[in-house]
C-alpha cells in the first residue's frame, strides 16, 4: 500500500490502487515558466518520461494546491508560483518516502499558519558560506516553510558604524541580497532579526562600541544598550535604514530578550519604563521607513528568571507591534500563552531545535515542546518560528535539521495526527531514505544524556570540557559505562549507514557520536575518588594520554566538518576550548608521573 504520510502532514490525500510510475512523467513547459527551479526539486526522483506533470491555474488561497494523479496524468492546480512549488515537493516527497513505488491519488493542501519561519543564529558560532546558505535556504523551501529570519547579531556589515562585526565575518549589503535573491527563487522571503537592546556581550568587547554600552555602578559592562544615551538612538536611526534599505519594506524583528542588564541596573520597574520607551522609539523609526516591529514577548511573559514587568504592560507597546513568545520547555501547560493573547495583540509561537549546548538534536524534547506550544496557542496565532540558537557556538548548524522538520509540520498543519514515533520515522525517511530499523539505529545520539540521565540537559555536554583535575566532582557514574557500550555501537551503526540525500546533515552526525564517546570515555578514564597512593594514581597518567589523542582527532572531524559548510569566523574560539583541554589532559599526566599528582577533594 502507498504511503501517504510526509512532512509536514497533508491534510487531505486519497491513494488508488492503480499504480503510477513517476519516472514515466516529465515536467511540462507550463510549470517551468511559472517555477523555473522545478527540475530541482526533482534532483532525488527519477523522471524524465514523455507523461506531462501539469501546471494548472485555479483560484485558491495563495499557498494552497491540489494534485489530481489519476488515469495517467498528473496535474498540479494553484493560484500561484508558491502553491505550484509546494505542490511538486509534495509530489517529489510521496514518491521519494516510497520508493518510486506510487500509486495514483488525489490531494488538497493548505497552510494553517500565514508565517512558517525558521530563526537561525548565525552570530554565535557558525556563519554559513553562500553556498550553505541556499542549501539552508532549498531545504526550508521543501518542508513548506515561507520565511527565513537569520539573527545577525554583529553579521551584517553596518557602513554607519563600522566597528559593529569588527571581530566576526560580517555579510555585506551584496552578498544579503544575493540570498534574498535566491530565496525569492524558492518562494521565501528573507527577514532579520537584529538585537537592537541585549545580548550586547560580544559587541561590547569593541572598544569603538562601548560608548553605546549600559554600566553598571561600578563601571562594569552589561549586555545592554543604554536606552538613556542620545547616541543610541542615533546609531539606531542609521542601523535601521541600512537594514531597510537591503531587505526591504515590511516586518523587522528587533529582538528585546533577557534584557538581564537592563533590570540589573534600574530595577524591574524603572527598567519596564526605559524598556517600552526604547521599543516605542524603534517601533517609530520604523514607522517612517513603511515597516512594522516584531520583537520578543519575554520581557512581559519570561519563560524564565526574574527580569519582567506584568504582562498587561505589553498593551503600553504601540498599536501594531508585533510579538514573539517563545518557550523552549517541554511543558504540561504554557499559561502565558493565554495571558499574551487576553492582551489583544499580534503573535507568533517559537519553539526550539533543542541542538543549543548539545551534541545533537534532542529530538523528543523537540517534538514535545514543538506540539505542546502549538496545541497551547489553538490556531490563534500568526504563525509560528522556530528557532535555531546557537550558544555555546560549537553546535553544528546541519545537526538543527531534525528540528527544522519537526516545526514544519507543526507550523503547516498544527493539527497534526503525527505521534513522537510518527515523527522520528519520517524525518530518517525524508532526510536520509532510511527505513525503520536503520531510524533506531541513531537513537542513542540524539538521546545520549537520557542514557547518564542526567538532570539539566545540558550538563552532560559541560563535561567534555571540564579540567580533568575536577574530574572527582562528577558524582553519576553508574550508567557512563553503558553510554560507552551504546556510543561504540552507534559509531559502528553509522559507519554502516549510506544516505540517499542530505549528506551534509549525516555527516554532522558522525561529530555528535565522537563527542559524545570522548566525553563518556573521559568520565570513566579518569578518577572519581582521590586513589590512596602512587600506585594507583599512575594508570590514570596513561589514560589522560590516550584522551588527548582521542581529543586531537574529535578537534580535526570537527574542523573539517565547519570548514565544509561555514566561513572561519569563530573557528579559533572552538579550537581554543579543544587546545586548552588537550593541554590539560597532558599536564595532568605529567603531573602524575613526576609525583606532582593531586586531586581536589
Amino acid at each position: 500500500m502507498m504511503k501517504t504520510t510526509i512532512i509536514p502532514q497533508i491534510k487531505q490525500i486519497t491513494a488508488f490502487d492503480t499504480p503510477l510510475v513517476l519516472s514515466s512523467f516529465s515536467l511540462s513547459q507550463s510549470v517551468l515558466d511559472n517555477f523555473p527551479r522545478a527540475k530541482e526539486i526533482f534532483a532525488d526522483n527519477r523522471i524524465g518520461g514523455e507523461n506531462p506533470i501539469r501546471y494548472v491555474v485555479e483560484q485558491m488561497p495563495e499557498e494552497a494546491y491540489r494534485i489530481r494523479a489519476r488515469n495517467g496524468c498528473i496535474d498540479v492546480l494553484a493560484s500561484s508560483s508558491k502553491g505550484l512549488m509546494y505542490g511538486l515537493f509534495t509530489l517529489s516527497e510521496l514518491d521519494f518516502i516510497n520508493d518510486g513505488q506510487l500509486c495514483e491519488f488525489d490531494v488538497y493542501d493548505e497552510p494553517s499558519l500565514p508565517l512558517r519561519a525558521l530563526s537561525d543564529d548565525i552570530s554565535r558560532g557558525q556563519i554559513s558560506t553562500l553556498s550553505n546558505f541556499y542549501a539552508v535556504i532549498r531545504r526550508l523551501a521543501r518542508y513548506k516553510y515561507n520565511t527565513y529570519m537569520p539573527y545577525v547579531e554583529d553579521v551584517f556589515r553596518f557602513s554607519s558604524v563600522p566597528a559593529w562585526g569588527r571581530y566576526s565575518e560580517p555579510l555585506d549589503k551584496e552578498e544579503w541580497r544575493a540570498i534574498i535573491a535566491y530565496a525569492r527563487e524558492w518562494n521565501l522571503s528573507v527577514r532579520p532579526i537584529v538585537n537592537l537592546l541585549g545580548h550586547f556581550d560580544k559587541l561590547c568587547h569593541i572598544r569603538d562600541l562601548q560608548h553605546l554600552c549600559l554600566r553598571r555602578r561600578d563601571g562594569s559592562l552589561t549586555d545592554c544598550m543604554d536606552p538613556t544615551k542620545p547616541e543610541v538612538r542615533e546609531t539606531i536611526r542609521k542601523m535601521l535604514a541600512e537594514i531597510v534599505d537591503c531587505f526591504g519594506k515590511g516586518v523587522i524583528h528587533c529582538g528585546g530578550d533577557e534584557p538581564l542588564g537592563l533590570t540589573q541596573v534600574f530595577g524591574v520597574e524603572e527598567g519596564g519604563r526605559l524598556f517600552i520607551e526604547h521599543y516605542a522609539f524603534i517601533h517609530d523609526e520604523l514607522e517612517k521607513l513603511g515597516c512594522t516591529l516584531m520583537m520578543y514577548a519575554d520581557f512581559f511573559a519570561p519563560p524564565w528568571g526574574d527580569y519582567a514587568v506584568p504582562v498587561d504592560r505589553a498593551r503600553e507597546l504601540p498599536e501594531g507591534t508585533e510579538f514573539v513568545f517563545w518557550d523552549y520547555a517541554a511543558r504540561e501547560a504554557y499559561p502565558f500563552v493565554d495571558a499574551l493573547h487576553r492582551q489583544n495583540i499580534k503573535m507568533y509561537m517559537s519553539p526550539g531545535t533543542w541542538t543549543w549546548k548539545r551534541f545533537a538534536c534532542d529530538i523528543r524534547q523537540c517534538y514535545d515542546n514543538t506540539m505542546g506550544l502549538l496545541k497551547a496557542d489553538n490556531g490563534r496565532s500568526k504563525g509560528m518560528i522556530m528557532s535555531s540558537w546557537a550558544d555555546g557556538g560549537d553546535t553544528l548548524r546541519e545537526l538543527t535539521a531534525p528540528g527544522v522538520l519537526i516545526g514544519a509540520n507543526f507550523c503547516w498543519n498544527p493539527s497534526s495526527s503525527y505521534s513522537y514515533d510518527d515523527v522520528y520515522l519520517l524525518i530518517h525517511k525524508s532526510l536520509y531514505g532510511f527505513d525503520e530499523e536503520q531510524a533506531l539505529l541513531l537513537d542513542p545520539v540524539y538521546h545520549h544524556d537520557r542514557i547518564v540521565k542526567r538532570a539539566d540537559e545540558h550538563e552532560f555536554k559541560l563535561e567534555m570540557w571540564q579540567n580533568p583535575f575536577d574530574m572527582v566532582q562528577f558524582k553519576d557514574r553508574e550508567n557512563i559505562a553503558i553510554l560507552q557500550a551504546a556510543m561504540r555501537k552507534a559509531e559502528a551503526d553509522y559507519a554502516s549507514l549510506t544516505p540517499a540525500r542530505n549528506q551534509d546533515a549525516f555527516r554532522a552526525l558522525s561529530l555528535s557520536i565522537a563527542r559524545a564517546r570522548f566525553t563518556a570515555d573521559k568520565i570513566a578514564l579518569l578518577p572519581d575518588k582521590a586513589p590512596e597512593n602512587m600506585e594507583e594514581a599512575l594508570p590514570f597518567a596513561d589514560h589522560a594520554l590516550a584522551l588527548a589523542g582521542q581529543l586531537l582527532a574529535v578537534k580535526e572531524l570537527h574542523r573539517k566538518l565547519w570548514f565544509d559548510t561555514n566561513r572561519h569566523s569563530d573557528w579559533e574560539i572552538c579550537a581554543a576550548r579543544y587546545d586548552d583541554l588537550y593541554d590539560q589532559l597532558r599536564m595532568f599526566a605529567r603531573n602524575v608521573r613526576l609525583r606532582k599528582y593531586w586531586f581536589r577533594h
